[in-house]
């Protein structure tokens, strides 16, 4: 299977859409890393390195707005302390886009 390469100006409008909800709560969202499969790994900054709701923002807009740029395979973010599975129940609870198939 042949993966598309990530359009970095389909990245950028995917974080614009995202960041507005970061930066009101006093964080911040970064690359750390994209790999040649299409993951991108990403690192919350700020207030959100603290936040008790980080799961539920990397399930919610995060997750949901990344995947739909066209080449992203999955999104990953170590700082997220939770199984798949209680974040893909996060997910379906929340309307996004479900972790596991």
């Amino acid at each position: 299977m042949v993966r598309r390469a990530i359009s970095p100006e389909a990245l950028e409008a995917a974080f614009a859409r995202i960041r507005p909800l970061i930066l009101g709560h006093g964080g911040d969202i970064e690359i750390a890393d994209i790999s040649p499969e299409g993951v991108v790994s990403i690192k919350l900054v700020g207030a959100c390195k603290a936040c008790p709701n980080m799961a539920m923002t990397y399930v919610g807009p995060i997750r949901t707005y990344l995947m739909e740029v066209e080449g992203v395979a999955e999104v990953r973010c170590e700082q997220v302390n939770a199984s798949i599975k209680t974040l893909d129940r996060l997910a379906r609870l929340l309307g996004s886009r479900p972790l596991i198939a």
